[in-house]
């Protein structure tokens, strides 16, 4: 059988914890599942917004949604997956803080048309579009109803990570059955097991960003919308803190969500907290960086859900900061059942914290939830594997890049021109004014600043194109030869013959694993 070729389309170029953990998850289960199997992250714009969490691992870019772009996705994979992550609000500007660009451009950009139409019926009967465990904050309604509705008539797999999700869907009108599987993050102990999470501690330990073992460590987070709570997050921790004398407790401030004001609220905390000393992570930690904090410490406090994720996983109690009516955080306590965890006023935190060690999951609670993510793992293998069958000739599509790449330099052209035209208007109406007018000339020297920085932009931009053709065209050698050779093997007699081997092998590995 062919190689599946799987796209999986999410928000993975963010600077958040919780969106670099999805892809890894993925690439890791489906390819246990399926020998071979590609599976292509993809986000709005990839690594053209490349974060510190990236660690090598930068999606490709979508670029803007068109017929063009879905027909080039569709030809080059037998199945999309998107997900997971909150990605159903359905408001493209809501994420132009997080892209550090103009609500205009998220509008252009148009992800949501990726996450909920998708392909589009027709080339999805080709190469269906599924979600993963996806989240709905509120109910859509209106146009966004009528777009979810639409969408997802005619979906063969549908899947949302909690129970509220679902009814949110039910009550905007969406009527095929939709199923509830759990975070996929809660999986992380595949990707990352516990004993390397313990060397990557005592590296952090080494370099100084981590108490030494021993010390009793409460693992802080917070988002820049927990500002107006973070006195009471203060007192509590303060209370945490006193209520082990001798033993040296210690604070440890994680930023799980850079792009959402982790920094800011990490240095009101380290404000409010003064003259006690708080711990914090180096700006460029690595996605296991902060997975190793939050597993190493004793207790982790914070509104991050796959923070509170990660310390499940682990062992470690955690109390998460539901202060800003966040939609997510009642689901996950709702899912472990673990709600006495999920805390909605400042006043509530102390005593949470205090009874965290005693506020612990059900006995094989999260085997459980893991097998029910196993089972969606397996209909995803299946949905991938029946259609790479049904479609033997699809391959690597070397352009797929450049679509975006090319996108991306005609906006930089387009800002050039306009800048460049601002800068000659204002060079004329200075040169007419004469020496006396300063506030010209400062204004044409800041459009000259402004074209400098464009320029440089549009040139790395052209290098960058430069190099991704040279790769593009070494990637179009390479799948070539190795389909010449996969070819050749697959028609000798030893192949045929070896066929329930394989068959028998691949189900014994998915039965130990």
């Amino acid at each position: 059988m062919p190689a599946a070729r799987i796209a999986l389309w999410g928000t993975f170029d963010v600077d958040n914890y919780g969106d670099h953990l999805f892809p890894r998850v993925v690439v890791h289960e489906l390819g246990r599942r399926l020998p071979g199997a590609v599976v292509h992250p993809f986000a709005p714009y990839g690594w053209l917004h490349p974060t510190a969490l990236d660690d090598g691992r930068a999606a490709s870019p979508l670029g803007p949604w068109s017929p063009e772009r879905a027909r080039q996705l569709a030809a080059a994979h037998h199945l999309v997956v998107v997900g997971g992550g909150e990605l159903i609000h359905l408001n493209d500007p809501l994420l132009a803080a997080v892209y550090e660009t103009s609500t205009d451009e998220l509008g252009r950009m148009a992800p949501s048309r990726f996450f909920v139409e998708g392909l589009g019926p027709e080339l999805e009967a080709d190469c269906p579009v599924v979600w993963h465990g996806l989240g709905v904050p509120w109910v859509p309604v209106g146009e966004a109803a009528g777009r979810l509705r639409a969408a997802l008539a005619g979906r063969p797999y549908v899947t949302v990570r909690d129970r509220h999700s679902a009814r949110r869907l039910a009550e905007a009108g969406v009527e095929r059955p939709i199923e509830v599987v759990p975070d996929s993050a809660l999986l992380i102990d595949r990707i990352m097991p516990a004993e390397s999470l313990r060397a990557r501690l005592a590296r952090l330990r080494h370099d100084g960003g981590y108490p030494a073992a021993g010390s009793p460590v409460l693992v802080a987070q917070g988002c820049e919308l927990l500002l107006p709570h973070v006195d009471g997050v203060a007192a509590a921790a303060a209370q945490w803190l006193a209520a082990r004398p001798g033993v040296a407790p210690e604070v440890v401030v994680v930023e799980t969500g850079r792009c959402r004001g982790d920094a800011v609220y990490a240095d009101a905390l380290a404000r409010a907290l003064a003259p006690s000393r708080i711990w914090r992570l180096p700006a460029e930690a690595a996605v296991e960086d902060l997975a190793a904090a939050i597993a190493g410490g004793d207790v982790f406090l914070g509104s991050s859900l796959h923070g509170a994720i990660t310390a499940l996983v682990y062992g470690r109690p955690f109390v998460l900061l539901n202060l800003i009516d966040d939609a997510k955080l009642d689901g996950f306590g709702d899912l472990t059942g673990l709600g006495r965890a999920v805390v909605h006023a400042a006043g509530e935190i102390g005593g949470a914290l205090a009874g965290a060690p005693a506020a612990l999951p059900a006995p094989g609670l999260l085997g459980t939830l893991q097998g029910r993510i196993d089972r969606h793992f397996d209909r995803l293998a299946e949905l991938a594997s029946e259609r790479a069958a049904a479609r033997p000739g699809v391959g690597p599509d070397p352009s797929l890049d450049t679509y975006a790449v090319a996108d991306h330099l005609g906006r930089l052209r387009a800002g050039l021109a306009t800048v460049e035209g601002q800068l000659a208007e204002v060079a004329r109406r200075a040169d007419g004014a004469g020496q006396g007018f300063v506030g010209l000339r400062a204004a044409l020297s800041g459009l000259q600043a402004e074209v400098g920085g464009l320029r440089a932009d549009l040139a790395a931009v052209r290098a960058g194109l430069a190099r991704t053709e040279a790769e593009l065209e070494a990637s179009r050698r390479r799948a070539g030869e190795a389909e010449r050779e996969l070819a050749a093997l697959q028609a000798t007699r030893t192949f045929r013959l070896l066929a329930p081997a394989r068959d028998l092998y691949g189900r014994l590995r998915r039965s130990l694993t």
